[in-house]
């Protein structure tokens, strides 16, 4: 394998940020492409890792340097070896190695949330918010029903940017589904879907640094969350969804993390093990985020242009967990701060509100100016 050092890594992250994650991504691509004989660069943002602007620029000096060779749509490596059998032939054409089969019946809840995620708002990072695309929502649903926890549970979907609730709703399976989120346009938005579809949803505004009201401790059968990709974040939502799960055994959670943009670390594992809670499944390319075009740089569109085989959505995925209580599970007792919770991507835009997608020019929303000035008093920084 070649090596990296040619590689110009000042040029594909960002500014103070760690190359060395991007020197491990660099490896991985080079080693799928050389098991799979080929990828185009949608395959590899799926099933490799990094985040799409990054991997857009490492592939283009990757190109440069002769290491790959690019015939569109795909990229090939310049001195190469065939295998007879390669990952894409292996993967399953029906569920793409994501176990849920969503062109069956769950085909027009597909086509149903596409239109429904046309009204959503724009995303801001000052509440971190990346929603996943409508193929993920529906996936997530068929995976709830295909473990039985859907049908006639009482459900908590705790941040709901990406209004899996609405999908989860639409299947009229569930008993019940409470919200849980600080963002008063959704709240407001998937109450407004609610009443025009007659769907069973109630929503709660929910800052989880304060406990959760009393009328829900104790109370649902599953809870599904996607936290934040650090630490604390992942601490902090499953003790919420503990505390909202009826306090017997094999009540259920399900929980994004392992970012393929980020390195895994054993420290979300530890978290999970001292509440004595049981991991069942974890899925791997799961959840796909979507693009935030506002993130890329002008030279960025151009490089998706070149490279891109159609119209890429995907800016990256994370693993889909599925966990279970046991008889000794318990939440956590941990002291949160604000800090403890504040993402790289809110700082950024809490420091420099025009990297946000809602912050910026025309796009500007009040409620989200005014949580961002709240956010930055409580921190005690400059906005």
């Amino acid at each position: 394998m070649p090596n990296s050092q040619n590689i110009d890594f000042s040029k594909i992250t960002d500014k103070g940020v760690d190359p060395s994650f991007y020197r491990k991504i660099f490896s991985e691509i080079f080693k799928y492409i050389e098991n799979n004989n080929s990828a185009t660069f949608e395959e590899i943002i799926s099933y490799v890792g990094g985040g799409e602007r990054r991997v857009i620029r490492l592939l283009d000096q990757m190109v440069n340097l002769k290491i790959l060779q690019f015939k569109p749509p795909k990229f090939y490596l310049i001195d190469r070896k065939s295998y007879k059998i390669t990952i894409s032939d292996i993967r399953c054409e029906n569920c793409d190695s994501k176990i849920i089969n969503i062109n069956g019946k769950l085909k027009p809840l597909t086509l149903f949330m596409r239109d429904v995620v046309k009204n959503r708002p724009k995303s801001t990072f000052i509440f971190d918010q990346r929603p996943v695309n409508v193929e993920t929502v529906i996936r997530r649903v068929g995976y709830l029903i295909l473990r039985g926890d859907l049908q006639n549970k009482k459900i908590a979907v705790i941040g709901d940017d990406d209004l899996t609730s609405i999908a989860l709703a639409k299947t009229n399976m569930a008993s019940e589904i409470v919200v849980f989120d600080i963002d008063d346009r959704l709240l407001s938005l998937i109450k407004n879907i609610a009443k025009e579809y007659k769907l069973r949803i109630k929503t709660v505004k929910q800052d989880l640094l304060k406990e959760v009201s009393s009328k829900y401790s104790n109370y649902f059968d599953t809870f599904i969350t996607d936290p934040t990709p650090m630490v604390k974040p992942l601490e902090l939502f499953t003790t919420r969804g503990l505390q909202m799960l009826v306090r017997t055994p094999e009540k259920v959670g399900y929980i994004s993390l392992y970012p393929s943009h980020m390195n895994i670390t054993v420290d979300f594992q530890r978290v999970l093990s001292e509440m004595n809670i049981l991991i069942t499944d974890l899925i791997p390319f799961f959840n796909q985020y979507e693009v935030i075009k506002h993130t890329l740089t002008a030279n960025d569109l151009e490089l998706m242009k070149k490279y891109s085989a159609s119209n890429n959505t995907v800016s990256f995925y994370e693993y889909f967990m599925r966990i279970e209580t046991t008889s000794n599970s318990k939440p956590l007792s941990t002291k949160f701060s604000l800090s403890d919770l504040i993402g790289k991507a809110t700082k950024q835009v809490l420091n420099n509100p025009i990297l946000d997608p809602v912050l910026s020019g025309k796009n500007k929303n009040d409620f989200i100016e005014k949580s961002a000035k709240k956010l930055i008093k409580s921190l005690n920084s400059k906005f």
